[in-house]
C-alpha cells in the first residue's frame, strides 16, 4: 500500500477543516456554544416532558412519601 492513499486525503480534510473553523473568533464560537447547548436543553426537556405525559396518560401515579 502506499502511503499516498491515506496521506493526501487526511491532509486535504485537515486543510479544509483548520480552513473553515480557524476564521471563527472566540466570540462566534461562544454563538455556537451557546445555540448549540440551548438547543440541547430544550431537546432533552421535551423528551422528559413528552415521557411524563405518556405517563399521566397511562394512569400512573407518583408515590406518596
Amino acid at each position: 500500500m502506499r502511503m499516498d492513499k491515506y496521506s493526501s486525503p487526511a491532509s486535504y480534510f485537515y486543510s479544509v477543516f483548520i480552513a473553515l473553523f480557524g476564521t471563527l473568533t472566540l466570540n462566534d464560537w461562544a454563538i455556537l456554544v451557546g445555540i448549540i447547548t440551548g438547543l440541547g436543553t430544550f431537546l432533552v426537556n421535551w423528551y422528559y416532558k413528552r415521557k411524563d405525559d405518556k405517563r399521566k396518560e397511562l394512569g400512573f401515579r407518583e408515590p406518596e412519601l
